[in-house]
């Protein structure tokens, strides 16, 4: 008999669809994003997944558009990463700690601190652990991760939807 398996499946297309949709459309309130809330001149920014990853089909970025999401700041450090001090020669003589000081160890600038290219979406499953310094253990940890940082008030039904949609890219 296979009107189980036929049922598992249409489910699990169905909860990719409800994924998808929330990908593309669930409400996030985009506040404290170094290169985007920074260089927009705006402290809140109401946007979707798409904000970012908004590359049809692949979830990339269509211009480039390094972001701090606030991964590596020194509250979200685990033990095997590293500390970084770093203190800005020039008024206002700032102080950051960061697990990664990111971009900026390329441009040398202050304002890259902690700036990342975010990964192309396509084929994400197969790539954990998540996030470049691998942050996330699973999908459902990162998006744990955003429903926490945005305060997205995800319910459990909708982060297995998202999971499921973002294991079928």
């Amino acid at each position: 008999d296979r009107s189980g398996v036929d049922t598992g499946v249409a489910e699990a297309r169905r909860a990719v669809a409800r994924g998808e949709t929330l990908f593309n459309s669930k409400p996030i309130m985009i506040t404290g994003v170094k290169g985007l809330n920074d260089d927009l001149s705006v402290p809140l920014l109401q946007g979707t997944c798409t904000t970012c990853h908004d590359t049809p089909h692949a979830g990339n970025h269509s211009i480039p558009a390094p972001l701090d999401i606030g991964l590596t700041d020194a509250s979200r450090r685990t033990p095997d990463l590293p500390l970084y001090t770093l203190r800005h020669t020039l008024p206002p003589f700032e102080t950051i700690q960061t697990t990664d000081p990111g971009r900026a160890m390329i441009t040398g600038k202050w304002k890259d601190i902690g700036r990342f290219k975010g990964p192309i979406l396509r084929g994400l499953a197969a790539r954990a652990p998540y996030f470049h310094n691998g942050f996330a253990a699973t999908l459902l940890d990162v998006v744990n991760f955003y429903d926490t940082r945005f305060n997205m008030g995800l319910t459990a039904a909708e982060k297995a939807d998202l999971v499921a949609f973002l294991q079928a890219l």
